[in-house]
């Protein structure tokens, strides 16, 4: 199934990490049920057109003005409320393990990380560490599905976007590398 064109919308927003492109399904109910912008269903560290490239059967993103409830989330994340980003509903695909893991990832403290072997135990699989760390990698939605705080057993581990925004994003939280 495609999604109608102009149906997902996107906006930047300041970070800890750096600038954050957004992007929403207004029409989406994600995991934290209905709210009123529907559900953030990409977000990325690059530019427009990685979350182009990255929301699956997306036919048109269109820019537009800051979702409020996500800047008010942002700002207070920015300000040191760092359990702000659980309020951030979110939908993405994937299989059994990928979901189970995203809710595990969810459950992960700011202030605190899990390792990748951690993560894969709590997801119901405790030989797949591996695993854990391309579900991490194939996160869609970070850091509102936080696989910056997963890290590897002997070390901070690598991240999408590169450690400089891990790194960030860990420190802004009150982690000590």
């Amino acid at each position: 199934m495609t999604r109608p064109v102009d149906r997902l919308l996107a906006a930047s927003y300041r970070t800890p990490a750096g600038r954050l492109i957004v992007v929403v399904d207004p029409h989406a109910c994600g995991d934290l049920g209905p709210t009123d912008y529907g559900a953030v269903v990409c977000s990325t560290f690059r530019d427009l057109d990685d979350a182009r490239d990255r929301v699956p059967m997306a036919t048109e993103i269109r820019p537009r003005s800051a979702v409020a409830q996500i800047t008010d989330v942002l700002a207070r994340y920015a300000d040191g409320d760092v359990d702000a980003l659980e309020e951030v509903s979110v939908l993405q695909p994937g299989g059994a393990f990928q979901q189970r893991a995203w809710q595990a990832m969810r459950k992960i403290r700011a202030g605190s990380v899990d390792t990748y072997a951690g993560l894969a135990r709590r997801a119901g699989n405790v030989r797949a560490a591996r695993a854990a760390g391309t579900v991490c990698s194939a996160n869609l939605v970070a850091p509102f599905v936080p696989c910056h705080r997963v890290v590897a057993s002997n070390g901070i581990g690598g991240y999408g976007y590169g450690l400089p925004v891990k790194v960030a994003l860990l420190e802004h939280e009150g982690v000590l590398l």
